[in-house]
């Protein structure tokens, strides 16, 4: 029997790998879907940039109920604030305190400030759901942990 052994050239093999490179970093810097939860729609976001996500925020149908961090909530709500209009809850899982202009935040009606995803997760676990869109967004090194750890949440509570 005679078996052919494909020699792939140094070239054609940084090529491979750079461009599934760049489809891994494509999946994870862009917004996945996760199906309902709560009656919701929910999705998580790792590391978008912030126009994008003002832009996303404020064309949702429904109400968003968004679970960020801290720097993300400020960057957002002080560069744009008109998305506070549509937020029905804001939880921030990284710090205690929000320092962003108060009179930013009338307009949100549920805002919680926490230490913790999954502490931030039971919060969003016990709130009263109407209907919205649930969106987690991460933008720090533990991203793909943190968004694995949404991924759970939402898992277990379809």
């Amino acid at each position: 029997m005679n078996q052919k052994v494909k020699n792939i050239s140094t070239e054609e093999q940084l090529l491979q790998a750079r461009e599934r490179g760049l489809q891994e970093a494509a999946e994870i810097h862009s917004m996945s879907a996760h199906g309902k939860v709560f009656g919701m729609d929910a999705f998580s976001w790792i590391n978008p940039q912030m126009d994008t996500l003002s832009t996303v925020i404020t064309s949702f149908p429904f109400a968003a109920y968004w679970i960020a961090s801290h720097d993300q909530v400020k960057s957002c709500l002080e560069n744009y604030p008109e998305m506070a209009d549509n937020l029905e809850s804001l939880i921030l899982y990284d710090r205690t305190l929000l320092n962003v202009n108060r009179n930013i935040l009338d307009n949100i009606p549920n805002i919680v400030c926490i230490e913790g995803i999954s502490e931030a997760l039971e919060i969003q676990k016990a709130m009263s759901h109407q209907k919205g869109v649930l969106l987690f967004t991460t933008g720090n090194i533990n991203g793909v942990e943190q968004k694995e750890q949404f991924e759970q949440f939402v898992a277990l509570n379809r």
